[in-house]
């Protein structure tokens, strides 16, 4: 099971089980993430959503690399990455606050992922990198308009053009993250904040996060479609192609 379900007192813990990726995003994952967040807003005894991950060690690699170096291989066109955009919207879109809780690092897509969350919560040990032009790419899942959304116009491209990680304090210190604990005290930090938004009356939350998300369309325009394009452009080249060579090559 790539995905665990687990009801707590007023939230819905999603836990992301994939160790053998390093918790990559697959399209079955993706799938099952739409279909646990739609489940829990049909149940009105859940107040919030907990999105985290197994281990220590990584939160979310990113997009899992065999998925699409096949997808590559077949000549298969973008669309096997960007339609998953449409099962992790829905993070964003869902009328239930959502809190990621990072208990590892994070790269590539995972950031991505984490920018469709309404607040993320960090243990220290942690880092994050926006690895996209490591890996021959440029983001798929909205995460350019999102992340200078978060961290503004002068953070943002320091992130996204040297690929380089930035620990948890920092993270925070730019706006990336909301919060940073100490290392294993993630989940419980995400269940409180859950649990303090369950004193507020479900349907105000759910109508503020509705204003929130129209707010945020209104402002954007077609940026996200903007840069999906972009990933459209680059998907396959050669440098795309060389960086997945690369990846499998360290592999063995």
């Amino acid at each position: 099971m790539s995905l665990r379900i687990e009801p707590t007192e007023g939230a819905l813990v999603l836990t992301i089980d994939r160790p053998k990726t390093h918790n990559a995003l697959d399209r079955d994952l993706t799938r099952r993430i739409a279909e646990a967040v739609r489940a829990a807003e049909a149940d009105p005894a859940v107040r919030g959503i907990v999105l985290t991950a197994t281990g220590e060690e990584t939160f979310v690699s990113g997009g899992d690399l065999h998925e699409i170096a096949r997808a590559v291989r077949e000549q298969a066109g973008p669309s096997v990455v960007l339609d998953m955009y449409d099962d992790l919207v829905v993070l964003e879109t869902s009328a239930l606050p959502v809190v990621a809780a990072v208990q590892g690092n994070v790269y590539g897509g995972g950031c991505e992922l984490l920018l469709l969350c309404d607040m993320v919560i960090v243990e220290a040990h942690a880092s994050l990198a926006f690895r996209h032009a490591r890996m021959g790419l440029s983001p798929a899942w909205g995460g350019l308009t999102r992340l200078v959304e978060r961290v503004g116009p002068i953070e943002a491209p320091r992130l996204m053009f040297s690929a380089e990680k930035v620990g948890a304090e920092e993270a925070a210190r730019i706006g990336l993250v909301n919060e940073v604990v100490p290392k294993g005290t993630s989940r419980e930090r995400a269940l409180e904040r859950i649990g303090r938004i369950a004193g507020n009356a479900r349907d105000v939350v759910a109508a503020q996060k509705r204003a929130l998300t129209a707010v945020r369309a209104a402002m954007r325009g077609d940026a996200i479609e903007r840069e999906r394009a972009t990933f459209a452009e680059v998907w396959g080249g050669p440098v795309h192609q060389a960086a997945l060579d690369a990846f499998f090559k360290r592999r063995g």
